[in-house]
């Protein structure tokens, strides 16, 4: 594997949702990041006990270290099981390098924090495990996000052609890439936290499956709009990010007294749209790339799509991209580079001074 051009790189990703775990195993080629080949995608949900503590910190954003030294290893000895448990259910196919971006439980302006001990992953696989991929970053002065970038540099830019993509996560994050310029990558503001938030305290599900709740509530446009002016985050310049530790409990109880609970569904619904068509409208774009959970939501991508009825919302199919797997495809992807010390960061992204290598390599 260490002298191979061709390299089986399988990306872990477990996002802000904390929705469940998912993995693409890829096949890399280091002559040509573009001549890649997707081997095998599954998906896995994450440990009941496991993601109640992770939704209780981040929640809480205050625990014991004992409490985070804990929960950092229990998600590294998860993460290994997980692996492991690939290998049973696929067993022909070759892994020779891992990469898992952990758990993030607080992105802030100075620092960022992601569990899940890649040592102990590394060693319960039996496979080199890269991870830590922001904090290379936010050393040269970056945010340590927006990740995916680089992926869409890589893979989606087109000298031709603008392009964009929006992933819809727990935190949505656009991407533009004009020909001849650098590409410009930001988080919106929240993607699916509020909604997912709202929906377990006013119906005890996780989300609001395909937005048939919020089909049924109405939308209450000036105290969206309102919201939005008084909310500081949307009035930044990128480069910019953000996380649950703004956009959290306390932010979507600000929805609580829009009437029923249906109302209250509709109108946080139609208040993520906005904040991401508001982005959208800075820029002349007719076409955009989508993934991430918020895809899957049809009340909400309706409702961009009637707010910039000019733009055409489309998955990543025409770049052999599965829209659900994008994330694990990209840590794949950052663990190559890493392994090959091939720069991995988009400081016109980031806001980084230079390009650096993202990751840190464990063996086995």
């Amino acid at each position: 594997m260490y002298n191979s051009l061709l390299v089986f790189v399988l990306g872990i990703n477990t996002g802000t949702s904390v929705d469940g775990v998912d993995l693409a195993l890829v096949k890399w080629n280091a002559n040509d990041l573009k001549k890649f080949q997707i081997i095998e995608e599954a998906s896995y949900e994450i440990d009941p006990t496991v993601k109640q503590e992770i939704e209780m910190l981040i929640s809480k954003q205050v625990c014991s270290l004992e409490a985070v030294s804990n929960l950092h290893y229990k998600i590294g000895r998860f993460l290994g099981f997980i692996v492991n448990e690939f290998k049973k259910e696929f067993p022909q196919h070759q892994i020779d390098l891992i990469g898992m971006h952990g758990q993030t439980v607080f992105h802030g302006t100075e620092s960022s924090m992601q569990l899940g001990n890649i040592g102990l992953v590394s060693k319960l696989a039996g496979i080199t495990t890269v991870g830590d991929f922001r904090s290379g970053d936010i050393a040269f002065g970056g945010n340590g996000a927006p990740l995916t970038s680089f992926l869409d540099d890589i893979l989606i830019r087109d000298e031709g052609d603008t392009k964009a993509t929006l992933n819809i996560g727990g935190i949505a994050n656009i991407t533009i890439m004009n020909p001849g310029e650098p590409t410009l990558a930001y988080d919106t503001g929240p993607g699916n936290t509020l909604i997912d938030c709202l929906m377990k305290k006013l119906f005890q599900k996780d989300y609001d499956n395909n937005g048939d709740i919020a089909r049924f509530g109405k939308v209450n446009e000036n105290f969206i709009d309102a919201l939005i002016r008084k909310t500081d985050y949307f009035h930044k310049a990128p480069p910019k990010t953000t996380g649950r530790e703004f956009f959290d409990e306390k932010f979507a109880d600000k929805f609580l007294d829009l009437g029923n609970k249906e109302n209250i569904i509709a109108n946080v619904s139609y208040f993520t749209a906005k904040t991401i068509s508001n982005e959208i409208q800075k820029y002349k774009l007719k076409q955009i790339f989508v993934a991430g959970g918020g895809y899957r939501n049809k009340y909400l991508m309706e409702t961009m799509q009637a707010l910039n009825p000019g733009v055409e919302f489309s998955s990543h199919d025409g770049f052999h991209i599965n829209s659900q797997y994008k994330e694990a495809m990209l840590f794949s992807l950052l663990a190559f580079t890493s392994f090959k010390d091939i720069p991995n960061n988009v400081p016109s992204s980031t806001g980084a001074k230079r390009d650096t290598i993202l990751g840190v390599i464990s063996k086995p």
